[in-house]
């Protein structure tokens, strides 16, 4: 009994997130100067952007915000409304970009959705507001790419409204990441990612410096769309910054999940692999946005901040 214990804890320790192909992802070194990059960033740039609420859903503050640091000591711990957000980018030559997916047409209706097994219970309090299929099809242009903040479930249930063949940004260490929850959600992430291509993946090539941010990738090589490596969350989380009509746009994923938490710098709960790392990538993200007075920040889970999130005590 020990013995099988021992064995099935081995198991779901060792479990990845994914066994779905990597390949890296093949983008050119920038060849703007580190001194004219925050001077280009804070121009307004050729993007057209607009937020999409894909989803609604609750979960326990204790995991958005962390309720140890000392300026959550008013927060009170319980189920907290979020939602699940696309972003879409229109480019005017390289086509659509989504930062995360939302969810599909299909997902929480059946078992025609990705969502498999017990995963159905823990997304039951969940209701889709704008699947991604939605989002793409309205775009008026072909869809170029999606970029993944990182590899959390509720961030990949949209992937089946995307079509097979689209470029697929991950970080680096994503979908190796090993974890006791990866085997129950086994079924349900690769079911999101049935019939892809290769993920692509951010590991270090092509990357620069941008401002306090050590590794950023200039995807389309004219300055205007940026991934950005911000690590703690989970091994590869990235953020993503874009040179909108309206000037600078930054899209944290879940190094910081709530307004509250980016306004009083405070990271995320216990939902957070490592909170030091993770401090440290929403140091470097503020300090950003520092240099980029005009910027717009979205976090992982709010939008604007109307019916979700923290009621500031």
């Amino acid at each position: 009994m020990r013995l099988t214990l021992l064995l099935s804890f081995t198991l779901l320790s060792a479990c990845v997130v994914t066994r779905h192909p990597v390949t890296p992802a093949a983008l050119p070194a920038t060849t703007i100067a580190e001194a004219e990059l925050i001077t280009l960033l804070n121009t307004p740039g050729p993007i057209v952007h607009s937020v999409h609420v894909s989803a609604r859903w609750a979960t326990k503050l204790s995991g958005l915000v962390n309720l140890d640091d000392p300026k959550a000591a008013a927060l009170v711990d319980g189920e907290t409304p979020i939602v699940l957000p696309v972003h879409r980018l229109v480019h005017p030559s390289a086509g659509v970009f989504v930062v995360d997916t939302g969810v599909e047409r299909d997902t929480l209706q059946g078992e025609s959705g990705p969502v498999k097994g017990v995963v159905k219970l823990a997304l039951k309090g969940a209701t889709t507001v704008e699947p991604l299929g939605d989002v793409l099809a309205s775009a008026g242009a072909p869809i170029g790419g999606v970029l993944i903040t990182h590899m959390h479930l509720d961030h990949l249930l949209g992937l089946q409204d995307v079509p097979a063949g689209t470029p697929i940004y991950v970080g680096a260490g994503e979908t190796t990441a090993k974890g006791r929850g990866n085997l129950m959600l086994w079924r349900t992430i690769q079911s999101a990612l049935d019939g892809h291509a290769p993920l692509r993946s951010f590991d270090g090539a092509g990357a620069s410096p941008l401002g306090p941010i050590p590794q950023a990738y200039d995807l389309l090589g004219d300055g205007s769309l940026w991934a950005l490596s911000t690590p703690g969350h989970t091994p590869g989380s990235m953020a993503y910054l874009a040179r909108t009509t309206e000037g600078p746009v930054l899209f944290t994923g879940d190094t910081c999940h709530t307004i509250w938490g980016w306004e009083n710098n405070v990271t995320p709960g216990s939902f957070t692999a490592d909170h030091a790392l993770n401090a440290t990538s929403l140091n470097n993200l503020k300090a950003l946005a520092e240099l980029l007075p005009g910027v717009k920040v979205y976090v992982g889970h709010e939008t604007d901040g109307e019916g979700t999130g923290v009621d500031a005590p």
